[in-house]
């Protein structure tokens, strides 16, 4: 009676029990009694059996149907058990697919290979019901956690996939009414309008600082977005980056004086030029510098140099602040997170500037570094590569 099934089978691959279809399993055997004792084993606890008798065969049923579980012998005619595992096991759609050899041969040089071609157990020849069921049971499970795991992964991915558009889009929107509030706060501080009383004057300078933090957060946010979904591209020139330390330098002298800290720069770098994008290398070395201004207590010194070897330019920003705390450098440069160092004037962040920064600079194939200097303080280096 087995052997009548299993020849029928042979010609094209047959199906036992098809209502079972979440428990199906692919026989690959070229012996048909092996067919029928697997089929014995496991039709009565409610397996859907497919059958094929070599590993061409085999192929052909996977891709039109792929079972949970794969059942091979290693010695077949044509393409061997561990040939066919391999060439499953390097095919994305069905390398999670578990697979059992079925095997006579347990020479540890043969299962090993086994192993190596990626199988996940193996079961020895003559078969015995309570370890073939066990077995299968738990290659099954094991199957559908994963399959479980990829589904929720996928559906994390289009949420946040979602997530970061809504918010370059948000960004996007916020950007242009607030640079127009900035520019109008700007604009009556000069008092063309009129002049102003104290009173006046502290509440346009509140509303500056206001919209300056918010336009600096809703740039970062956009910038998120865009390297988020792999839409950064980079807009590069060659020219020196010294050129662009001297602008945030006299920028950012003013906010520095009112917590009466010297703000220097030391150029070594004689002029030494990269191929980068002005606007975002520009958006590091301001971030480098606002922090070290926020971090930085009142009569304290930052020095920012450029200098220059054969291979790399580097822009570096010194300060005399706290530093940063032995066990929260990991926390720098990831999204969203901050030190436990609290700006010194009361200012605002984020803690998702560095992380922007970190992620321009490896977009333009340099790099970032930190430490603390032995005298205090934090040292911020940035290295681009120089044009020959």
């Amino acid at each position: 009676m087995i052997s009548n099934s299993t020849d029928a089978s042979h010609q094209e691959g047959a199906r036992s029990s098809p209502d079972a279809s979440s428990r199906a399993v692919l026989i690959v055997d070229d012996d048909r009694s092996t067919h029928g004792i697997v089929k014995k084993i496991l039709t009565p606890v409610n397996y859907s059996l497919l059958h094929a008798f070599d590993a061409k065969q085999a192929r052909a049923m996977i891709e039109r149907e792929p079972p949970q579980l794969i059942l091979c012998d290693i010695e077949m005619p044509g393409e061997d058990g561990i040939s066919l595992c391999r060439t499953l096991k390097a095919q994305p759609a069905t390398a999670d697919i578990p697979l059992v050899i079925l095997t006579g041969a347990t020479r540890s040089e043969t299962m090993s290979d086994a192993f190596d071609a990626g199988a996940n157990d193996y079961v020895e020849k003559p078969l015995r019901a309570t370890e073939l069921r066990t077995r299968c049971k738990h290659q099954i499970a094991e199957y559908q956690k994963r399959i479980e795991a990829h589904s929720t992964i996928d559906t994390l991915q289009h949420q946040n996939t979602s997530k970061t558009k809504f918010l370059g889009v948000a960004s996007h929107d916020l950007r242009n009414p607030i640079a127009s509030i900035c520019g109008v706060s700007h604009f009556l501080e000069t008092e063309r309008f009129g002049t102003l009383n104290e009173s006046q004057r502290e509440m346009v300078r509140c509303i500056i600082d206001a919209s300056e933090n918010m336009l600096t957060l809703v740039e970062d946010l956009l910038d998120i977005s865009k390297i988020d979904l792999d839409h950064f591209e980079l807009t590069r020139e060659d020219l020196p980056p010294s050129e662009l330390v001297a602008q945030i330098e006299k920028l950012q002298k003013p906010i520095a004086e009112k917590k009466s800290i010297t703000l220097a720069h030391v150029d070594s770098s004689q002029g030494a030029a990269s191929s980068i994008d002005r606007r975002l290398i520009t958006r590091c070395i301001e971030n480098l510098v606002t922090n070290a201004i926020k971090f930085s207590p009142k009569a304290t010194a930052i020095t920012l140099e450029t200098r220059a070897d054969p291979s790399w330019v580097y822009l570096s920003v010194k300060d005399e602040g706290p530093g940063i705390p032995e066990n929260e450098f990991d926390k720098l440069f990831k999204e969203f997170s901050r030190t436990s160092n609290m700006p010194t004037g009361g200012e605002s962040t984020s803690g998702i500037g560095l992380y922007v920064v970190k992620r321009i600079i490896t977009s333009h194939s340099g790099e970032i570094t930190v430490e603390n200097r032995p005298e205090g303080g934090a040292h911020f280096q940035i290295k681009l590569k120089r044009i020959p």
